[in-house]
């Protein structure tokens, strides 16, 4: 019960938190980018490999997920300390172990927690028929196409939120994110074929 309150004061947080929302909507943009940038290389080298594809898309989250976390941690942390020292300095009294300051630290670990989560679950979504391609349930050509039908719906599902945020069109907020993406994947098709 405790685990399903925090999951909701975490969603609560992303849907209502301006820095939270921030943090899922850029992370989880860089997630899937990742991850479409991982597969269209290996499209580009005509060598897609499940069990490659896997430990490098494997690693690459764990990476995208480690730095998001403890990187968005230690930087908030050193801003609200920042923060509450000035506050402390402003108001002639000691802040710490207060509500302003136990407040600045349940916002701080959300955020963090947000910040390595996303991007690492944006770019699992679409790795996962890769694990059905070396299971040999679906052929390799069946995992790439998944594998992008996936990312363009991470992508669309993504702009939808971000149409709800600014309140407009989530449908074509949903477009404009998957055009980017599609951009995204001919520029990094473009690059590769290049640099060969």
């Amino acid at each position: 019960m405790r685990q399903i309150r925090y999951l909701d004061q975490i969603i609560d947080d992303v849907i209502h938190d301006e820095h939270a929302r921030r943090a899922f909507a850029n992370n989880a943009f860089d997630g899937v980018l990742t991850f479409l940038g991982i597969l269209m290389g290996n499209l580009v080298l005509n060598e897609v490999v499940p069990s490659v594809v896997i430990q490098i898309g494997l690693s690459t989250c764990l990476a995208i997920g480690m730095s998001g976390a403890f990187g968005r941690y230690l930087s908030e942390r050193a801003e609200r300390k920042r923060l509450l020292r000035q506050m402390e300095k402003d108001m002639l009294t000691k802040l710490g172990d207060t509500s302003l300051e136990r407040e600045g630290t349940r916002k701080m670990v959300i955020i963090s927690f947000v910040d390595g989560v996303t991007p690492a679950l944006a770019a699992v979504i679409p790795l996962s028929p890769f694990f059905l391609a070396q299971a040999s349930v679906i052929s390799i050509t069946v995992s790439v196409v998944a594998s992008l039908v996936l990312i363009g719906i991470v992508l669309f599902g993504l702009g939808m939120f971000l149409g709800r945020t600014a309140e407009e069109n989530m449908f074509m907020y949903g477009l404009l994110v998957v055009a980017v993406g599609f951009v995204t994947s001919v520029i990094i098709l473009a690059a590769s074929i290049f640099s060969r």
